[in-house]
């Protein structure tokens, strides 16, 4: 009978090899017991991985969408700061023009119309605030300064009045100058983007429009109205009675233009909301699939810890066994 056998050189080989083996084996088993997850996953699930990856490609979306959730509701809610700035300075300028009236003297009269130049100034600046570089009022337009210099429109406006001196021509004026769609206002006071409002995707099937500009129209009658007391200050060469009219509308202008700057507030509020249930829905979600995760790749520590030690036998019985085979030799055998 023939009898097959092995050189020495091969035996070495076979026995560092499984030497190597049962090691590499132990020391994944030792890591996946410290860190609590399995060190071969692809192991682990039998090369079964695809709900894993689908899993994992799914977190990796929520977390984009949590993302642009996250800065869809600061850009929301900095919006709500300008328009509470800008509502707030209406309220004051209202107030105070309510006590203008045909008995106020020249100076009432006169102190009114400056406070209401500082206070469209104030309100242009605060639509042109910017965060991160990044103008809020101006639409798709980041990069653009929504509002031209206050005291670029007054002038503008200044230039469409020309020499007049009549109330009522300056009324329609600045009316004409703030509401014509292809002039004054739309061409040299807004300069932001005029195309769609913009849209921000936050959840895979939901998505939340930004639709505050600094030309809305809520936004625009405020300052129009702001603007036409302002004039009362700048326009050389009024009386004391046409600027007490300016006055006397503009105050009127500004008390009615309260409910729409409401609701264009009330429509930012609307969408911060909707941030806001969606990124609950989504870290809902989130914890939903770690926990598939965690379950399909967290070792079972009583598992792990018996596997470690047969391994740990194993070791030492192979040490053990190589340690006898290298003291053989045929004079001890004879």
């Amino acid at each position: 009978m023939t009898v097959a056998s092995i050189g020495d050189m091969a035996r070495q080989f076979t026995s560092l090899r499984d030497g190597n083996t049962i090691k590499s084996e132990l020391f994944e088993l030792a890591e996946s017991l410290s860190s609590g997850k399995v060190a071969d996953l692809t192991k682990n699930l039998n090369g079964e991985t695809a709900r894993f990856s689908g899993v994992q490609y799914s977190l990796t979306q929520l977390d984009g969408y949590l993302q642009v959730a996250s800065e869809t509701e600061q850009t929301l809610g900095n919006i709500q700061i300008i328009l509470g700035k800008v509502d707030n300075t209406r309220a004051a300028t209202t107030e105070s023009l309510l006590l203008v009236n045909e008995s106020s003297t020249s100076a009432q009269v006169d102190e009114a119309a400056r406070a209401s130049q500082s206070s469209f100034q104030e309100m242009v600046i605060a639509l042109n605030t910017k965060v991160a570089d990044r103008a809020l009022m101006s639409g798709n337009g980041v990069n653009t300064t929504p509002l031209a210099a206050a005291e670029t429109m007054l002038a503008d406006l200044q230039t469409a009045i020309g020499g007049s001196l009549d109330p009522a021509t300056i009324i329609s004026t600045v009316d004409t100058w703030f509401n014509d769609p292809a002039g004054g206002f739309a061409v040299n006071g807004y300069q932001g983007d005029t195309g769609d409002p913009m849209e921000r995707r936050v959840t895979e099937e939901k998505s939340v429009t930004i639709d505050a500009r600094a030309d809305d129209p809520a936004v625009r009658q405020v300052l129009q109205g702001a603007a036409l007391a302002a004039l009362a200050d700048t326009l050389p060469g009024l009386n004391r009675e046409a600027k007490v009219e300016l006055l006397t509308t503009a105050a009127s202008q500004l008390y009615g233009s309260a409910s729409g700057l409401v609701a264009v507030q009330a429509r930012i509020g609307f969408a911060e909301d909707s941030v806001v249930r969606a990124q609950t829905e989504s870290s809902a979600q989130q914890t939903t699939l770690r926990q598939i995760t965690n379950d399909l790749s967290l070792a079972d520590p009583f598992e792990t810890a018996s596997r470690l030690q047969a391994q740990q036998t194993q070791l030492e019985t192979f040490f053990s066994l190589t340690a006898r085979l290298s003291q053989l030799s045929l004079l001890r055998y004879i």
